[in-house]
């Protein structure tokens, strides 16, 4: 289907649902094993309720993992289980590897031409703009269908007060708005104020709540030049010089003013002392709903547990997102921090991280810290830091069992997006999280 179909396939919808078909076949396929006692016929696994998310768990190691978590859960320190921890995580390190093998073989996507955002009506609403009648779209392009926004880039002739150049970032017709996200005026408010205080984000140009014109609420912001470091969420950057400026980004973000700045954002999470009852309601999450036990997940809870008393109170704007997927850069320097829409009040630490795993794959943590220092940053210990780089997969577990799993296994969406949830991020997730925790327990020893 990679090789031979997908590249004539035209439909960029299409062959998104092409993409997640083979990620869900790919790992279930990881989950079935040759069972002797019926002559050699496939068979799932011992695994409970379907494909899990711990891709380790197979007929000859499935209960092993289980009662090693169970020592784990029951209070064993997971620095007297570096061993078993360590043996789990080889198991994921051989899964992963096997799934990566087919998944990334295929070509990559390519432009389609294909669009949900009407440009004609675009070009209409432009055009009513002073000193825009003459105003033309020559090219449009969608370049990402999410689950919450919709983004095309797009250029005009015409029009002297408007950029040549601009992005479109609309918000899905008729989805209600979330929580989670900020709406596109909030958006359009923050960017003023960071691309004002020297941050690298796009400049934005106008915001409109009407629905009149395009079915929903959208921004128009400046186009920066630059290419996506990494198109997959999962892949860290090739250059250090990224990484580092990276470090430069996050150290001015943290830096504003929560009054200020931050005016309109959602309140922090975990503050006032919550951060205990957080992390158990995410236990929880997981303990409840996972299909199989993972000695990562029952170690990394358990650590969490140890060193939750370890937070304080600090406050900063985060953005809980800011990973390579979301970063334009040329020539080696970063010339945009992309998608803003779940920023909001926390501690630095969460952002820091988020992004710690995919940091170290590249360079040594003391060269990120020290470069963000340099920048305006705070000197955050490590243990803060190493608690939010577990935290931030213990939280996205929860919220792609529930959102994505879930929804599916319980009949509530037939999207293949919402299934590949289940079979593809969650395993790779897990993954992550061993990556994240082997690093601090090796420190550690």
């Amino acid at each position: 289907m990679r090789t031979q179909v997908r590249p004539s396939v035209t439909d960029a919808r299409a062959r998104d649902a092409l993409d997640n078909g083979v990620r869900i076949l790919t790992s279930v396929a990881n989950a079935l094993e040759w069972d002797p006692a019926t002559d050699g016929s496939l068979a799932d696994t011992d695994r409970l309720g379907g494909p899990p998310e711990n891709a380790a768990a197979h007929r000859e190691t499935g209960q092993a993992i289980a009662s090693a978590a169970a020592g784990l859960d029951a209070g064993l320190p997971p620095a007297m289980a570096r061993d078993v921890i360590a043996w789990e995580k080889a198991l994921l390190d051989a899964a992963l590897t096997r799934i990566d093998a087919v998944e990334r073989a295929g070509p990559a996507s390519g432009d389609t031409g294909v669009s949900i955002i009407d440009p004609a009506r675009l070009q209409t609403y432009l055009r009513q703009l002073p000193g825009c009648a003459d105003v033309e779209i020559t090219t449009f392009r969608l370049i990402a269908g999410g689950r919450s926004r919709q983004t095309a880039l797009f250029s005009i002739s015409g029009g002297s007060d408007l950029p040549a150049d601009m992005v479109i970032q609309r918000g899905i017709p008729g989805q209600a708005g979330s929580a989670a996200f900020l709406g596109e005026a909030a958006q359009h408010a923050l960017l003023s104020r960071l691309h004002a205080a020297g941050m690298r984000v796009p400049r934005p140009v106008l915001v409109e709540e009407g629905l009149g014109w395009l079915d929903a609420p959208f921004l128009l912001s400046e186009q920066v030049p630059g290419a996506p470091v990494q198109p997959d969420y999962w892949l860290p950057a090739d250059d250090e010089q990224v990484v580092l400026g990276l470090a430069r980004e996050m150290a001015l973000l943290h830096a504003q003013s929560v009054d200020g700045v931050g005016a309109g954002l959602h309140v922090p999470r975990g503050a006032g002392g919550d951060w205990p009852a957080e992390l158990e309601e995410l236990a929880s999450a997981w303990t409840d709903n996972a299909h199989w036990p993972s000695i990562t997940m029952s170690a990394a809870i358990a650590w969490l547990r140890a060193h939750v008393g370890d937070l304080d109170d600090r406050r900063a704007i985060v953005h809980n997102d800011m990973l390579f997927h979301n970063i334009l850069a040329q020539d080696g320097a970063i010339t945009a921090v992309l998608d803003w829409e779940q920023c909001a009040i926390g501690h630095p630490g969460e952002d820091l991280g988020y992004c710690y795993p995919a940091v170290i794959a590249v360079t040594d943590w003391s060269r990120f810290m020290q470069a963000y220092r340099g920048a305006g940053g705070a000197d955050i210990p490590q243990r803060q830091i190493d608690y939010f780089a577990l935290r931030a997969g213990l939280r996205l577990m929860k919220l792609v069992m529930a959102g994505g799993r879930d929804s599916f296994e319980k009949g509530l969406s037939d999207d293949v997006l919402v299934a590949s949830a289940g079979a593809h991020f969650t395993q790779r997730l897990l993954h992550r999280i061993a990556l994240t925790l082997h690093s601090i327990l090796e420190r550690d020893a």
